[in-house]
């Protein structure tokens, strides 16, 4: 069955007249998560983690889960982010005319979109579109408890924030690469986490389709565990220098630094 990997708790100020924290609702392949951010103090004050069963297949039998155990169900929020971290994405031009079906029809040479999915739009920089999908029965399962949730891509951060250089960000059962150079979006992809060999030859490969030669460029990593230590290793050997994003020490950070290497939970406090 599915459990809770992850509960640490800090004080929440909102109330009906004063609503100062948000809820990010982080939907992984296997997994979801909750933090949730006060606005006033830029400060994190909670962290949920939710894994579901192997043998499960979909998401029913998680968020049932999580509704029976999750704390932070019944709190007050000012607004509450669904957001989507699959590789059911892309990013292409904004068109003139804002038409769902151009889009929809686009993503579907990439991505196989069934008709129960509903497509979704994000404006980037530089007359860029982030264009992904979500499954309907996954909206109605979050929409039962969260009424107000509005959806976003787990990608739509981090291009909100570009950083020049190759950036990756582990999960547990892929990887985002973003490169930027010059602040231009050279390149945005998941890809499936395998072997330290093949995740080298993944990564440094993806460079060259960006026709980018990494001893001149930085790498940042965030989200890694114990296991792929070795291959952070193997990577510094090939980049310019190497950046370890760690989850923020104010907060509820103290508590979870204490628990957990800073790094490992990092990609959940970007927001």
């Amino acid at each position: 069955m599915a459990k809770k990997k992850i509960g640490i708790y800090g004080v929440l100020e909102s109330t009906a007249n004063n609503k100062v924290e948000d809820l990010y609702l982080i939907v992984d392949e296997s997994a979801i998560a909750f933090s949730v951010k006060n606005n006033i103090a830029n400060t994190y004050q909670c962290f949920e983690y939710f894994v579901n069963d192997p043998e499960n297949i979909g998401w029913n039998q998680l968020v049932a889960y999580l509704q029976n155990n999750s704390k932070l169900i019944q709190n007050t929020y000012a607004n509450i982010y669904f957001v989507m971290n699959n590789s059911s994405y892309m990013v292409t031009k904004k068109y003139n005319i804002a038409d769902h079906l151009l889009y929809k029809n686009e993503l579907s040479l990439l991505h196989e979109v069934s008709p129960e999915e509903e497509v979704q739009l994000a404006p980037l920089a530089n007359d860029k579109m982030l264009v992904y999908s979500i499954p309907d029965h996954l909206n109605t399962l979050l929409t039962r408890s969260f009424p107000m949730g509005k959806w976003h891509h787990y990608t739509e951060f981090l291009l909100h924030h570009p950083k020049d250089g190759v950036n990756v960000t582990m999960f547990n059962n892929n990887f985002c690469v973003v490169i930027h150079q010059e602040g231009q979006l050279k390149l945005i992809n998941h890809f499936k986490v395998g072997g330290d060999d093949q995740n080298t030859y993944t990564l440094l490969n993806t460079c060259s389709n960006a026709g980018i030669v990494p001893n001149v460029f930085s790498l940042t990593i965030a989200g890694f565990d114990a296991e792929q230590l070795n291959w952070i290793k193997t990577l510094q050997r090939y980049f310019a220098d190497t950046t370890i994003l760690m989850a923020p020490n104010e907060g509820i950070g103290i508590n979870l630094n204490k628990e957990y290497p800073h790094h490992i939970y990092a990609p959940y406090f970007i927001f």
